[in-house]
């Protein structure tokens, strides 16, 4: 606890208010100094360091995509192949069947030429006709025979050759089908029969029309382009995502690879300062809002640097576990941005600070990670969004550390249901695994949140010095240290502490003030009674007054100096500072008027000082600290009038806006910022608690009333036993000097005396 002392204690030290005389000046550092971080954290998602490599090198490091680019090397080469994947589209070619047929024609009618040189021998006929028709597979015979026949003869051979022809071509012929078509005319199979008895002239035939055989399919270029045009911008384009491993470290560096470093601009030594420009702006705009916010809504947090720390750091926490989820982007894809636990700002923030600024911290981490988070998207910041606002309403009546689990369950159970409704608005279909592992996710998200949180908070309490509810709750605790010696060593202050705790929480709820604080700051208020507790009429019960034989200006600097005892045990102890304050402001700087009056009735000749009587306060700065101040002065009259007999409901009414009247008159509530309606609440609650405390009883036998002429002082002494048996509140303290209870019916400004 000492340690956590001694860090709070630096802590303040370095962000005090008398560091910065200018608050005007304070508020711009604060603002840039959270504008600069921002700026880096956010420049750094946008622009990573760079790389001075080309293709082919080694890569130094991982390197993952900051933002979607275009991979147009990768995008080109899958076209290419969906090009070439194209079948080309052929057509037939009618010429291809034309040609050939002008060629038969035109060998018929060389043989019927040749044919005519009869005045030639046979031999030299045959030759010429061998090189004019340039068949070399054929032998002599067939020559011979194309000369000796008769003309019918030959007329029937053109006519069969020109019908194989029309045959063989007259059907789509690709490349792949000339060998198989050749065959055939070969085999004399069908269809490529001959009406030709002579075997010379059928051998002719076949080999004349062989040598005209090929392919009549052509490729229809237009139609195939178009195809293979068609076919590459179907192919989809080829992007780096966020977060998609771009270079490996240790591997090489490839072409498209080392296109995308150039296109995100990593590589090289040129600053982006495109980059770092839009990072710097939004990073304006961010801490613009919040400022302007905060000013409207809580100006306080202003004042505080520790409290501005606190709200930086709650944020940056968030933001840097935030974009840690990005390392699970390759694992998650988009899933992954399901994790980012942004409501763990909206929970903290509230519960540390204000629910309203938490909310709009978190709304605006939400849009600032999903436009710089690698893996975050749209649905990120939905479903960020929603989880800060359950969780700042579901925190927003902390009372157990198991409260925080319950809210991290609502926080995952709304983080869920909208991303289920995010892919049904996509029409996912709902039997998709990666569906439900996205709510999943979501889910899991709540219970990070209530994991963090739990872990957070009570550091950031005893760090900041931050009173949460649930820091109130264990102060409340009968067993801390400070409340076990309170009730061991003074008793009566112990009982008096337990009733003033009373009204002050009936009275804050009343008016709107925070119930919880105000009972526990009252249990702590009059802890340096614990000192010198004799010294206080609550714990005398009847015994010696020490007051009798002191001077009034030893025994009012004893009565005072429970304050500044009381500030250093609570400071030792650790308490919070809000707790700290309800010890010196319960008293403000009221006037010890018992010991001031008897100091100047003792010595007439002498100017006794006032200043010498007063506390050193400060006055009540908060409503809190203000409704204790009335309820130590209010229970401390009504008991010290409840010792002379029975009270009325309107004595006790009477005495109790005299009081808070004269706390009023003399300007010890300036400085908080009770209304008079408050005021008057606080007195009809203080009346109706009061009441029934110090309702009348009946007189039982053998139960002795102190006589008439009886010293008021002893008379309140004697009584101060049974009153505190009968009540079970305790004394709080009617007097301390020897006038005690006489005293409060004249002036009720002293807290301890009544």
């Amino acid at each position: 606890m000492r340690i956590w002392q001694q860090l709070r204690e630096r802590l303040e030290s370095l962000t005090g208010q008398s560091r910065w005389k200018n608050s005007r000046l304070r508020r711009v550092i604060w603002g840039v100094f959270f504008f600069a971080l921002l700026t880096l954290v956010l420049g750094n998602q946008t622009v990573p360091a760079r790389l001075d490599v080309n293709v082919g090198d080694v890569a130094p490091r991982d390197v993952r995509a900051p933002r979607a680019v275009f991979n147009e090397i990768l995008t080109r080469q899958r076209q290419e192949a969906a090009e070439q994947a194209v079948t080309p589209v052929y057509k037939r070619e009618p010429a291809v069947l034309e040609n050939a047929e002008r060629y038969v024609k035109a060998i018929f009618t060389e043989i019927r030429r040749i044919r005519g040189q009869a005045a030639i021998d046979l031999g030299t006929r045959a030759q010429n006709l061998a090189d004019r028709i340039r068949l070399a597979v054929l032998p002599e015979e067939v020559y011979e025979a194309l000369l000796t026949a008769d003309d019918a003869a030959i007329d029937l051979v053109e006519e069969q050759a020109l019908a194989l022809l029309r045959t063989a071509l007259g059907e789509d012929v690709y490349e792949r089908d000339v060998a198989r078509v050749k065959v055939g005319i070969d085999s004399g199979a069908e269809p490529f029969i001959l009406a030709v008895e002579d075997p010379n002239l059928a051998q002719f035939v076949r080999e004349l029309v062989k040598s005209r055989i090929e392919s009549n399919m052509v490729q229809d270029q237009e139609q195939t382009d178009w195809l293979r045009t068609r076919a590459a911008q179907e192919v989809p384009e080829v992007w780096w995502q966020p977060g998609q491993l771009i270079i490996e470290k240790g591997k090489t560096i490839t072409e498209d690879q080392y296109q995308a470093l150039v296109d995100l601009g990593l590589v090289g030594q040129k600053a982006s300062y495109q980059g770092w420009a839009g990072a710097a702006l939004m990073s304006l705009v961010a801490v613009a809002v919040m400022a302007v916010s905060i000013s409207r809504w809580r100006p306080e947090l202003l004042e505080r640097d520790s409290k501005l720390m606190l709200l930086g750091l709650i944020g940056f926490i968030t933001l840097f576990l935030s974009l840690a989820m990005n390392l699970f982007s390759v694992q998650l894809g988009e899933g992954a941005s399901y994790l980012m636990p942004i409501a763990l700002n909206a929970v903290l923030a509230a519960i540390l600070l204000d629910p309203r600024v938490a909310l709009l911290q978190s709304v605006l981490l939400a849009v600032l990670l999903g436009i710089f988070a690698s893996s975050a998207q749209v649905g990120a910041v939905a479903v960020g969004v929603v989880g800060s606002a359950v969780g700042v309403y579901t925190v927003a009546r902390v009372e157990s550390r198991n409260d925080l689990y319950r809210s991290g369950l609502m926080v995952g159970v709304a983080n869920a249901v909208t991303v289920l409704a995010l892919n049904l608005l996509e029409s996912a279909p709902l039997l998709d695994w990666q569906v439900w592992r996205d709510v999943a996710l979501g889910a899991g998200n709540g219970l990070l949140v209530a994991i963090l949180a739990t872990g957070a908070l009570p550091l950031f309490e005893t760090l900041f010095g931050i009173v949460t509810p649930l820091k109130l709750l264990e102060l409340s605790n009968p067993n801390h240290p400070l409340l076990k010696r309170l009730m061991v060593e003074a008793p009566g202050s112990y009982h008096h502490t337990i009733l003033v705790a009373n009204l002050c929480e009936a009275a804050a709820e009343a008016i709107g003030a925070d119930p919880v604080l105000a009972r526990v700051g009252a249990y702590y208020h009059d802890i340096g009674k614990i000192k010198r507790p004799a010294f206080f009429v609550e714990n005398q019960f009847g015994g010696e007054n020490p007051h009798d034989k002191l001077p009034p200006s030893l025994s009012a600097m004893i009565i005072t100096s429970h304050v500044k005892e009381g500030v250093e045990l609570a400071r030792e102890a650790g308490l919070p500072q809000e707790i700290v304050d309800f010890i010196p402001e319960h008293h403000g700087t009221m006037l010890v008027s018992y010991f001031y009056h008897m100091a100047s009735q003792n010595n007439p000749s002498e100017y006794v000082l006032e200043e010498d009587f007063r506390y050193e306060g400060p006055k009540p700065r908060s409503r809190e600290t203000a409704i204790c101040m009335l309820a130590d002065g209010c229970e401390a009259s009504v008991r010290a009038m409840r010792q002379k007999g029975h009270l009325s409901h309107d004595q006790i009414e009477q005495q109790v806006r005299r009081i808070i009247n004269d706390r009023l008159q003399q300007g010890q509530l300036d400085n908080c910022d009770l209304t008079l309606k408050e005021l008057d609440t606080i007195a009809r609650v203080f009346v109706k608690v009061l009441s029934g405390v110090h309702h009348a009883r009946i007189d039982y036998p053998g139960q002795q009333k102190p006589s008439e002429g009886a010293d008021p002082a002893q008379a309140g002494a004697g009584q101060e036993g049974s009153t505190a048996a009968q009540t079970g509140a305790g004394q709080a303290g009617a007097a301390a000097g020897p006038a005690g209870a006489a005293e409060d019916t004249e002036d009720t400004t002293d807290g301890d005396l009544g």
